[in-house]
């Protein structure tokens, strides 16, 4: 059976994911659809939109075969982190391919790209952003890091053409927060997953510890500690201490990130430890998917229920769910798809 992977974080989930989903089984020519969704968190550190294993639900209902967790501490991070252990969540349930969204949309080029970029990663002293980030968009820089642990894997890089005809899941929020009743699949949605309704925790939580117990945890490094405490005492609102907190040094993303972990009270050692993923995480799967996943079960790592997870992701998992759940009336679903 040929196999592709997609990797995806569906926040929301739009037009152009299905745009996606179909035109990966048909660049690929597989027979089965592996979907790696980043869950409660995404890789800038944004709530999900959407429940996870509802996303993982409505994967499968528009065309995907299996899809899989990839966990909020190993989602929220650099590009070629994400990239990382997405892949290697595809390369232990043995894809043949992956298949991403490009604005280039030349695998190529994109390879050319790469080899630049690691010419650039060898020189600290060399300017990235000056050099090549003026030169591709944001689907192409995770897309070049896609090939990089692809080749690695094995694995197949394949692109798509970007189709700026759908609109964006960053539109898609923004229009909903900003009071649109139309957005596809906005009964779904929940208005109380947004950075916003996390400030007032994380405000209290910097306020009341030591900056020497917050270097201790993962992303908070160069003194950051002391910086979003003070920006804490200073701002009632979220945007306000975001953007206080903002630098050449630290940008949106990073600060999101890093105010992630500080909620969730991961430390910089557990990560060391368990720095790769390890295994995938099942959300959902059709018969199809199923299928396939009977006869690969001998030769790789598959968690289909909570108890067979190793300590860290039990933790993880437990930990997430804690904090997506505290700014909501009613407890999350989590529940095993199968189609």
């Amino acid at each position: 059976m040929k196999t592709c992977g997609i990797i995806v974080e569906y926040n929301p989930l739009h037009a152009g994911h299905l745009h996606h989903l179909q035109q990966a089984r048909q660049v690929s020519g597989c027979s089965v659809l592996v979907v790696v969704l980043s869950s409660y968190f995404t890789q800038r550190a944004l709530p999900s939109l959407i429940e996870p294993y509802q996303k993982a639900r409505l994967a499968i209902e528009h065309g995907a075969d299996i899809v899989v967790e990839l966990p909020a501490v190993y989602a929220a991070q650099s590009a070629d982190r994400f990239a990382r252990n997405a892949i290697d969540t595809l390369r232990n349930l043995h894809v043949d391919g992956v298949c991403f969204g490009s604005e280039t949309n030349d695998i190529d080029e994109l390879e050319r790209q790469l080899a630049a970029l690691n010419a650039l990663e060898a020189n600290p002293g060399t300017s990235w952003q000056k050099n090549i980030g003026a030169r591709v968009g944001p689907n192409d820089i995770l897309g070049m890091q896609y090939i990089r642990y692809a080749r690695q894997a094995g694995i197949t890089p394949l692109c798509i053409q970007r189709d700026d005809r759908f609109k964006s899941a960053t539109k898609t929020r923004d229009d909903f927060f900003s009071g649109s009743q139309n957005e596809w699949m906005s009964e779904w949605f929940l208005p109380e997953q947004r950075w916003e309704s996390y400030y007032p925790y994380l405000r209290t939580f910097l306020q009341m510890s030591a900056p020497a117990a917050l270097s201790k945890l993962f992303l908070v490094n160069e003194g950051i500690e002391h910086r979003l405490i003070e920006n804490a005492k200073k701002h009632a609102d979220w945007n306000g201490f975001l953007n206080a907190s903002i630098s050449k040094t630290y940008t949106k993303a990073r600060i999101q990130r890093t105010c992630l972990f500080l909620m969730l009270q991961i430390t910089k050692e557990q990560m060391r430890e368990h720095e790769r993923l390890e295994g995938s995480i099942l959300l959902a799967c059709n018969e199809t998917g199923r299928k396939y996943l009977n006869t690969i079960k001998k030769d790789c790592v598959l968690y289909s229920k909570f108890a067979q997870m190793p300590p860290f992701l039990k933790e993880v998992r437990l930990k997430t769910k804690a904090l997506y759940e505290s700014v909501m009336t009613h407890p999350v679903r989590e529940e095993l798809y199968v189609r």
